[in-house]
């Protein structure tokens, strides 16, 4: 008897389906995302790239809350949710270290906004009230901006310079995260100060 054309090819098929998922993918760890195909992994978006927009339903602090509406500032992009355990961590780090450029004269200069990617505005509320934060925080419901950002771990933080460009990129939380985001930030922030003034000297407006 002869064969169908294609019968063999949708054989094959799947086949390669059943050994991809005997295969692949791995277990999602804690913390971390399922990726879709088409959503580009964090790294992909790297160091020295232009930071994406980034927005959401404001459900703490105040504005300006928006990647497009901070620039200009040294700003760190933090993306998490209610489920996320390291988030539960990692965030009284974010708000102690903006208390702290705040209270040493950078509140102008520096902020942290926190992308929550919650699917329900009420389980980020429920969360902030028993974790309240200084900065704001908003909730991007459908993950446009997690796509953007190619999120696939959480907490998954950013440091944008003042020119909107990205300078580091931290997946997960661990013991070194505090101390060494501090440090680029009060770099970025002195690297911003010596440019302000460089600026002023040479156009004569102090």
């Amino acid at each position: 008897m002869r064969r169908r054309p294609g019968a063999f090819a949708v054989r094959l098929f799947g086949a390669c389906a059943l050994l991809g998922a005997a295969w692949g993918p791995a277990p999602v760890a804690a913390g971390s995302l399922p990726m879709s195909i088409a959503a580009p992994r964090a790294e992909a978006i790297g160091a020295g790239v232009e930071a994406p927009e980034a927005a959401g339903i404001l459900v703490s602090g105040n504005p300006p809350a928006s990647v497009s509406r901070l620039r200009g500032r040294v700003l760190v992009v933090e993306f998490w949710a209610s489920w996320c355990g390291p988030c539960i961590e990692s965030m009284p780090r974010l708000d102690a270290l903006r208390k702290e450029m705040h209270g040493a004269g950078y509140a102008e200069r520096f902020e942290v906004l926190a992308v929550g990617l919650d699917k329900r505005v009420e389980d980020a509320e429920r969360f902030l009230r028993v974790r309240p934060v200084s900065y704001p925080v908003v909730v991007d419901t459908i993950g446009i901006a997690s796509r953007s950002y190619g999120v696939w771990r959480m907490p998954a933080t950013f440091l944008v310079d003042v020119d909107g460009t990205i300078k580091q990129i931290y997946h997960g939380y661990g013991p070194s995260f505090g101390a060494d985001l501090r440090g680029r930030v009060i770099g970025l922030l002195r690297a911003d100060a010596r440019r302000r003034a460089q600026l002023a000297q040479s156009t004569g407006n102090p």
